[in-house]
């Protein structure tokens, strides 16, 4: 059923707001006592228009306009067809041959009387029927207000139990009866239902009864309304409808009625236009789900693709240099000399430290993705912090000169330790990576009012702009360094970003006014000394 599919006999049970309520207002005798009021101002003045000499023909057009009066400002066929009768009789009595008696003497009286009883009446009946049309558009009208006010608010919901709530609270609003929404979960099975409280007179609790979870169900299986009205689960206090789903039932509403009140007709229909609302609003939360998994797993897909690309690339270097200088140490140890195999275990070395400072990067990446990297906060002094990072970076810096600025007094700050060292040890070795030998890289710590500031710079070449808003990208590793075995796969920095955004801060990447680039990372000074 549709909204325009009315029933206009139960138009007079609409109550959805005040404003279209008149009707109930109206009772029978007011109705009268109104009936009465007009016709007697009809006898007045038809009793003036005899006095000043107007015919017959003026009288009766005052009555036919007191019958239209009336039918106006009555509800209803019955009280118009009323007074059409208390009009005809009423000029019967007052203004034809004898006066004051129901008599009439002339023979085309009764003709006349007949002929403006049917005048009335059908004047009556079309001004009732217009009353009743244009009740019938203002209810109409009233209905697509609150369904489009209703449907204004589930397009900006931003997740199920927002729809769901919108729902209750227009429910609410529209039925002034206390509602009950559940929906199905992810298994298909009903959740736990949302009870929104229109008033506090204890029908809010009949939806915890056993008796209302059992019509809940029956209404969720059946797809069909249950409880008062239905035949089925009277006794419950409550109507349950469906919400219908284009495949399948999304979960049901439920309507409390706590003095066994009758559902009205105008209720269930605007009723089933709000589950429609419902419905589509949870199936598009629903798809908006489903896609953003399946991205997401695409997104998974393409991010083990490269990582499984990039270490095939960029890990193969270092171990066939590995390969290269223990199979000469092995083949030919007797031939060379101290020196040469020194420099040869240097460069094995070197090449496992990078490895296992790339696999360390790999492994924290994957536990970020899985959102089981752990950030243990501890108070911790940022000079050890940075002297630590130093150190474990110092046994590959090459002829890079790494300086340290740090303030003269202490600093205290409230992190993982290890975390922050891995994010400067990051730093430090990307700018070793892209900037020529015997270049200086500059540790430096400042602290303000809200942050501590962590910068590392270096005074190569500088980033190239249309990097910039890229360099904190996973397996960005667009660089003009000509040398592949300074090249890395593309984790360092996304690590560093990811690091630092888990302690509330920020990290960014400028060019220098001279040369070289500064990264700066800020962990905010709360509860630090």
């Amino acid at each position: 059923m549709s909204i325009t599919d009315y029933d206009e006999d139960n138009l007079d049970n609409y109550n959805y707001s005040q404003d279209i309520e008149i009707h109930n207002k109206n009772t029978i005798i007011y109705n009268l006592i109104k009936i009465a009021l007009i016709m007697i101002a009809s006898i007045i003045i038809s009793f003036i228009f005899r006095e000043v000499g107007l015919n017959e023909v003026s009288i009766i057009l005052i009555y036919i306009l007191g019958v239209l009066f009336s039918a106006s400002s009555t509800d209803g066929y019955f009280y118009g067809i009323f007074a059409s009768v208390i009009g005809v009789l009423s000029f019967n009595f007052f203004f034809t041959e004898p006066y004051y008696t129901f008599l009439a003497y002339r023979a085309d009286y009764p003709v006349t009387f007949i002929i403006m009883l049917i005048t009335a009446i059908i004047a009556s009946t079309l001004t009732s029927k217009a009353k009743k049309e244009a009740r019938i558009s203002l209810i109409r009208e009233n209905i697509i207000k609150l369904l489009y006010k209703n449907n204004k608010k589930l397009l900006k919901a931003r997740n199920r139990n927002q729809v769901l709530d919108f729902c209750g609270e227009s429910l609410v609003e529209m039925l002034k009866r206390n509602i009950m929404i559940t929906v199905v979960d992810s298994n298909d099975n009903l959740k736990e239902p949302n009870i929104y409280i229109a008033n506090s007179d204890g029908s809010e609790n009949i939806f915890k009864l056993d008796l209302a979870k059992k019509a809940t169900y029956k209404a969720f299986e059946s797809g069909n309304p249950i409880g008062i009205g239905t035949g089925i689960y009277e006794e419950s206090s409550s109507y349950y409808y469906p919400i219908k789903g284009q495949i399948s039932i999304l979960g049901v509403i439920g309507i409390a009625s706590f003095e066994k009140e009758i559902i009205k007709e105008n209720e269930k229909i605007l009723l089933e236009s709000i589950s429609t609302q419902v419905a589509l609003a949870i199936e598009r939360e629903n798809l908006f789900e489903k896609n953003k998994l399946v991205n997401l797993e695409a997104e998974r897909e393409r991010l083990r693709g490269n990582l499984l690309r990039s270490i095939s690339h960029d890990l193969r270097t270092p171990l066939t240099s590995i390969l290269g200088s223990a199979s000469t140490i092995i083949e030919n140890d007797e031939v060379l000399d101290n020196d040469i195999k020194k420099e040869l275990l240097k460069n094995i070395y070197e090449d496992t430290i990078w490895l296992t400072h790339s696999f360390e990067n790999i492994l924290s990446m994957t536990k970020i993705d899985e959102g089981t990297l752990s950030i243990k906060k501890e108070i911790e002094v940022v000079e050890e912090i940075v002297a630590e990072s130093i150190a474990r970076i110092r046994k590959f810096s090459g002829n890079h000169n790494i300086k340290v600025e740090l303030p003269d007094d202490m600093i205290l700050i409230y992190v993982d330790g290890l975390l922050i060292e891995q994010v400067i040890v990051n730093l430090i070795q990307n700018a070793i990576r892209y900037t020529p030998e015997n270049s200086n890289i500059l540790v430096k710590v400042i602290k303000d009012a809200d942050n501590v500031i962590f910068e590392v710079s270096d005074d190569g070449n500088g980033i190239p702009m249309e990097d910039i808003n890229y360099i904190f990208d996973r397996f960005y590793t667009k660089t003009k360094s000509k040398n592949i075995e300074k090249r890395g796969i593309g984790l360092g920095l996304a690590i560093c970003k990811s690091i630092i955004e888990a302690h509330g801060g920020k990290i960014e990447v400028s060019n220098n006014s001279s040369k070289g680039a500064t990264f700066r990372f800020s962990i905010p000074s709360k509860g630090v000394m």
